[in-house]
């Protein structure tokens, strides 16, 4: 029987879908119609990969990033073909995004796929056939879909401190190239965060010499610097046996994780974790210059955090939520900081701003509000600082405190109940699946969800290689 499918929106989620229907038999797919949905300025690159300054780098050396996961060597092989540099580590998101294009357009061709180049701002789920409507500026496509796959990751910022709508707050810095324009009058400048995006937006605001930067978040930990060393790390407690063990239980609990995690890092020469913490992880620039310190060490502790990540893809689910709480408190911060570490040109810029005076941060911040000149930044002990702008590099995430600022579309199915927003954010799946849960009628078969939109109940959702696995087993669950 043949099926029609639909995905909507284009970017890593997307394409994600895309291979892995490219992977199913040819007569399998010789059995599908597959139509596309995405706007003209997203195609092929969502929301990370735009046009932009070339300080808006990619976060993973040129060898370590690819279309296809199955074939790392792809990005490498693109930019030789095309006659650009490969002497460098990293190249820029917009230059990545070409590649994305590029190759997203040869597979489209290849699957003989229906591009639609505008927005879906509505879907109607027939629960009796388990098949939807798709609506595209207002009126329905003349299609009957029996399979939905959401991979529009187009989420609102976060607004720790409530300043959307004031004059001078810039909610949400992307593209950097508009956020040079409108700083051209700002000499000191707040960011709020100090996590990847902030580190790109230091990087922008920097380049103007007569700018200064007040940084801030609850930690101040910037992420750490990558060590790249082309050696592979042995695991004596967490082994490829280990986790098929324990994916095969029915809960995973918090002291087990802490059993094993505690044992890898002894089994690599670490004391314990909190003797990690207190030689090799640091607040502020004082973390940062730990890389040139200890680059063994923390190219070990960096592996051991993208094992952790991986492991807690299928794992976390099994945690109960006072579980993942406690790891969160202990472990998380650290981990992310660790497994999503900054290029060592970023790391370069920051430390030549604290050495020159040009980037302070700021402990203990407990407010920020608007005044009538900028904002006042208040720190607990009373003391107040001022600026003239204030910048939001907190990164995107679906709320149950955000949600009225989600997309047409993201409204649309809260407001008629065929989605929930998960209490640890994004949208509640079925984390083996990724197949939609409905408050209205439980778990739908037929609706996926991918990307940024489930980085909740999937731990750490936010690599092209784990949102590429993950579209495959949903593309692997809806053939059953």
């Amino acid at each position: 029987m043949r099926r029609t499918i639909g995905i909507i929106g284009m970017g890593v989620s997307g394409f994600g879908v895309l291979l892995a229907l490219s992977r199913l038999e040819r007569v399998e797919q010789e059995k599908l119609t597959i139509v596309c949905f995405e706007d003209q300025l997203h195609f092929g690159r969502g929301i990370p990969f735009q046009e932009d300054v070339d300080l808006a780098l990619i976060n993973s050396p040129i060898d370590d990033i690819s279309f296809d996961y199955r074939e790392m060597t792809d990005f490498l092989a693109w930019l030789k073909e095309n006659g650009y540099a490969t002497d460098r580590d990293y190249v820029s998101r917009a230059l990545y995004g070409r590649y994305m294009s590029e190759r997203g357009r040869a597979l489209i061709d290849q699957l003989g796929v229906d591009l639609v180049l505008r927005r879906v701002d509505g879907l109607t789920y027939l629960p009796k056939t388990q098949r939807w409507q798709v609506t595209v500026d207002g009126q329905v496509y003349g299609v009957i879909f029996d399979e939905i796959h959401l991979a529009c990751g187009d989420l609102p910022p976060i607004d720790p401190y409530r300043l959307e709508g004031y004059s001078n707050y810039i909610g949400d810095p992307y593209p950097l190239k508009n956020l040079g324009q409108a700083r051209s009058e700002a000499r000191e400048v707040g960011l709020i965060g100090t996590g990847l995006a902030a580190v790109d937006v230091l990087k922008c605001l920097l380049s103007q010499p007569e700018t200064t930067v007040l940084a801030f978040s609850r930690s101040n930990a910037f992420p750490t610097v990558r060590i790249l060393a082309d050696k592979p790390l042995h695991w004596e407690v967490m082994t490829d046996a280990k986790f098929k063990e324990l994916c095969q239980k029915e809960y995973f609990s918090f002291s087990d994780f802490e059993a094993l995690f505690e044992a890898e890092l002894q089994a690599l020469g670490f004391e314990d974790w909190a003797s990690v913490c207190g030689t090799y992880l640091a607040p502020g620039i004082s973390g940062i210059n730990l890389a040139k310190n200890y680059p063994e060490q923390l190219y070990q502790l960096q592996q051991l955090a993208s094992r952790v990540a991986d492991w807690l893809t299928d794992l976390w689910p099994l945690m109960t939520r006072s579980d993942q709480k406690n790891y969160q408190v202990r472990y998380e911060k650290k981990i992310i900081n660790l497994r999503n570490p900054m290029p060592e040109v970023s790391a370069r810029t920051i430390l030549e701003a604290g050495r020159s005076g040009r980037l302070q941060l700021l402990d203990q911040v407990t407010n920020v509000v608007a005044i009538e000149d900028g904002f006042a930044i208040t720190v607990e002990d009373g003391k107040s600082y001022h600026v003239r702008q204030v910048v939001n590099a907190t990164g995107y995430h679906l709320t149950l405190e955000n949600q009225d600022k989600a997309t047409v579309l993201l409204k649309n199915l809260l407001n008629h109940r065929l989605i929930q927003i998960d209490e640890q954010g994004g949208l509640s799946v079925l984390a083996e699946t990724a197949q939609v849960i409905s408050p209205r009628f439980g778990l739908l078969p037929t609706l996926f969800a991918h990307g940024e939109l489930i980085n909740g109940v999937i731990y750490q959702n936010n690599s092209t290689i784990k949102i590429q696995k993950i579209a495959e087993r949903a593309i692997k669950a809806s053939r059953r």
